[in-house]
């Protein structure tokens, strides 16, 4: 057998592989929101912002799921052996992390929301230890967001030196002749 065909098999065994993972997790996934609905369903006194926060939970679960598995997928129709692979690539995990960042948007204005009907309920003075607490998480994913957004910036800057780099012994070489 020739390597070219046993890396082809190799890669759509990979691809096989992450769609059955991704089949059963969604599965899985799809079961415990039923199952979370139904328990809730059952039990008194669950107050609606309960309620919303499990299903906002595992709609964001879902779409993340969904990102992930379109990323995988992305990269493993790669042709790895072709030069700008890595391009590729980071661009296709840069597209992931943008999809996530602005799930994660949704998340945290949803989150404030909630806080601020949860805290409702509290003593006056629980209100800006909330708000603080909320806050503070906001910020540091910020900050993460940030620094991920940063690294991608350089990866591609590395990379266009790079090819500078590979290209200047072709130029020269190109006018000695």
């Amino acid at each position: 057998m020739e390597s070219k065909d046993f890396a082809k098999q190799i890669v759509e065994f990979n691809k096989s592989a992450a769609k059955i993972g991704f089949d059963t997790i969604n599965a899985f996934s799809d079961q415990a929101a039923k199952l979370t609905d139904s328990l809730i369903g059952v039990v008194p006194n669950v107050p609606e912002e309960g309620k919303k926060a499990a299903n906002m939970l595992f709609e964001v679960q879902q779409r993340s799921l969904n990102n992930l598995q379109s990323y995988v997928e992305e990269q493993l129709d790669l042709d790895w052996t072709s030069q700008d692979a890595p391009a590729k690539s980071i661009q296709a995990l840069e597209n992931f992390s943008k999809q996530a960042f602005a799930q994660a948007e949704d998340i945290k204005k949803e989150s404030n929301e909630l806080a601020g009907k949860a805290t409702e309920q509290l003593p006056k003075e629980a209100k800006p230890l909330v708000d603080f607490w909320n806050e503070a998480i906001n910020n540091g994913f910020s900050l993460f967001q940030d620094s991920v957004s940063k690294s991608f910036e350089i990866s591609k800057q590395l990379l266009t030196k790079e090819e500078e780099v590979k290209s200047a012994p072709k130029a020269k070489a190109a006018r000695k002749d």
